[in-house]
């Protein structure tokens, strides 16, 4: 069920790691692609984030968060094992100025390539009522703090006997009752291309490092305001409830990261 439509995004995840051998820091690769690395053009319909962990399994490390607004919109320039399309080797064609951007990149570290590790998501279910806007995951500003969102990705297991049948439709059917903290949005993403087929994550992206911190400063140690927001959303807590008879939540013991991002495609 859930079959993915031409009207539903893609998010792909690209792990990044940086060539910490040649003495290359994260202060470096993040200067980099926000001075140089922002100008590699994207095709069209896509955008990219570059993320920085946080805390979590991969908190220090970099990820590339590609979001593609159709699935035929990936399919035009990348094929399903990840390589490139004719289309795509035209649009770099057509964008000489890219090759010495990206080579530049190669020399700070991987690029979102094979054979990096990488999954394409599809969106499951979302929270509409999310008070958090459409926009930039990262924009800098000169009068003040930079737009900067944190990006939670949480992996899930489904329990024992019970199928990906039974856990889509239960979100399908359920996931209009999530309310988001403040300033917070939440996805149920499926993986369907890449290294981690059919896996399930939810993907969280809150506003800012602020508005993460006013309900989890730590990691996994809620403060009296999401306890409160708990009480106040009862149907919403009471979803999740259900939701864990049948599935792992976000948050520990499952695998999780939360990032910061810290640059985005400007094309």
């Amino acid at each position: 069920m859930n079959k993915q439509n031409d009207t539903t995004p893609v998010f792909s995840f690209y792990y990044i790691a940086i060539d910490t051998e040649a003495g290359i820091t994260a202060e470096d690769f993040i200067s980099f692609v926000r001075e140089k690395g922002v100008h590699i053009p994207c095709y069209p319909g896509w955008r990219w984030t570059l993320l920085h962990g946080l805390r979590g399994e991969r908190a220090g490390q970099f990820m590339m968060l590609y979001e593609i607004e159709s699935a035929s919109q990936r399919d035009r320039y990348v094929t399903a094992d990840g390589n490139l399309t004719p289309e795509a080797h035209a649009f770099w064609q057509q964008h000489p100025q890219a090759q010495p951007l990206i080579a530049q990149w190669k020399t700070f570290g991987t690029f979102s390539e094979l054979p990096t590790i990488y999954t394409d998501y599809q969106l499951l279910a979302d929270n509409p009522r999310s008070t958090v806007p459409d926009g930039p995951r990262y924009q800098a500003s000169s009068e003040g703090e930079p737009i900067a969102r944190v990006i939670g990705i949480h992996n899930l297991a489904l329990r024992p006997g019970v199928t990906a049948d039974d856990f889509e439709s239960f979100i399908a059917a359920n996931h209009h009752r999530i309310d988001d903290y403040p300033d917070w949005k939440f996805r149920l993403l499926k993986g369907v291309r890449g290294n981690r087929l059919d896996q399930y994550v939810v993907l969280m992206e809150i506003g800012s490092q602020a508005a993460l911190d006013v309900f989890y400063p730590e990691p996994d140690l809620a403060t009296d305001q999401a306890a409160q927001f708990a009480s106040a959303h009862r149907d919403t807590k009471a979803m999740y409830e259900e939701w864990k008879k049948l599935a792992s939540f976000s948050g520990s013991p499952q695998l999780y990261t939360d990032y910061l991002s810290v640059a985005e495609s400007l094309k």
